[in-house]
């Protein structure tokens, strides 16, 4: 009995474990896609008066790369880096606001299903620059912490059931050699 709780113990603290590891490196990477984010729009904050418009604009995909959206006092959009279905995409009110309202602010932002991105707003001069990267790539990076993570995990219990089978064969063994 007292085998069957350490290894159901063992069980218990090995998944744990394993969770933990995954949690914090699915938060790892998560806060890593801010970074670039963060990075464009103090740059363009930096250069407020600026256009942003000197290229071509992106269409949002999950495999686009950074962009930029400039919004005005009153939340319209004053220039932009990026479309969504040939249209200026809407970042919620509420981002914008709680950028004026603390001076920035970061979200996951779904604009439409299987599209997911790193947004940064900061907020300068009456008006809010949004900053954003899609999350595809951090996701798959994700998927594979979590598919190595599960093998592990999976390894571990293999090994724990393992053991657990050779002692209670042990036992028994051992019970039969005293009965003879």
């Amino acid at each position: 009995m007292r085998r069957t709780i350490w290894s159901l113990a063992a069980a218990f603290v090995t998944t744990i474990v394993f969770g933990s590891v995954y949690v914090t490196l699915q938060q790892i990477g998560r806060h890593e896609a801010n970074i670039a984010p963060a990075a464009a729009a103090s740059a363009q904050v930096q250069q407020t008066g600026s256009d942003i418009m000197t290229a071509p604009r992106l269409e949002l995909t999950p495999d686009s790369g950074l962009f930029l959206i400039e919004y005005g006092q009153n939340n319209t959009p004053l220039s932009t880096s990026v479309t969504l279905h040939g249209s200026v995409p809407v970042i919620p009110d509420g981002v914008l606001e709680t950028a004026r309202a603390q001076g920035t602010d970061t979200v996951t932002w779904q604009p439409e299903p299987g599209l997911r991105m790193a947004v940064v707003a900061k907020h300068t001069a009456g008006k809010v620059v949004v900053a954003g990267q899609s999350l595809a790539p951090f996701e798959a990076s994700d998927s594979r912490a979590l598919a190595i993570l599960a093998a592990g995990w999976l390894g571990s219990m293999s090994v724990l059931a393992g053991s657990y089978g050779a002692l209670r064969l042990l036992e028994r063994r051992q019970a039969g050699h005293h009965n003879d």
